[in-house]
């Protein structure tokens, strides 16, 4: 069966892909679709376990990925999807690295405002960090209140552009969860 976009671009789907994997914007952008497609399911997941009673996602320049209802509470909570840092940006203590890294910040400030790249610290509520590309598992999260993220040395009311982000394999990741039902518990 043919697939829709076949259809439009003229190409199949192999050399769909092989456009994607060659250009590296596209594959930047196809990176953050598939971190949001799983972070989507673990909504899913969140939601079949009552953690969730209902949850949106956007496609929408400038407002959060996801918005996020939870039982018993009429607040909504809005969720940023974003990956972990190339292969070889990290944190390193002694050549070890020691945490991930994610950026936190726009790809492009509004003009006389240099601080509109940044986040504000109220943008969002949960940031979820996909490890897709240090682990290889791009179903593989760790998720954090925004409340919880470093703030920028020279606006406080805007994040930090880096955050460290925990080793999957570390024993200890607060104020950082695995699980974003987990977090969500914590809320209600």
């Amino acid at each position: 069966m043919t697939h829709p976009l076949e259809k439009v671009y003229g190409l199949t789907a192999t050399e769909l892909l092989d456009a994607l994997s060659r250009r590296f914007r596209a594959k930047v952008a196809l990176e953050g679709a598939v971190a949001e497609v799983h972070m989507e399911r673990k909504l899913k997941a969140a939601q079949r376990a009552g953690a969730v009673s209902k949850y949106v996602s956007h496609d929408i320049d400038g407002h959060p990925d996801f918005s996020i209802w939870l039982p018993g509470r009429k607040k909504v909570l809005l969720a940023e999807c974003k990956t972990v840092r190339d292969s070889n940006e990290a944190f390193r203590s002694g050549g070890k690295i020691t945490a991930y890294k994610v950026e936190t910040q726009k790809t492009r400030a509004s003009q006389g405002d240099p601080s509109s790249r940044f986040y504000g610290v109220d943008q969002f509520d949960i940031l979820g960090v996909c490890l897709g590309k240090k682990t290889g598992r791009w179903d593989e999260f760790m998720f954090i209140l925004s409340s919880k993220l470093a703030r920028h040395a020279s606006y406080p009311n805007k994040l930090a552009v880096m955050h460290r982000v925990p080793l999957p394999a570390a024993t200890n990741v607060a104020p950082w969860f695995r699980d974003i039902g987990e977090l969500l518990r914590t809320l209600r």
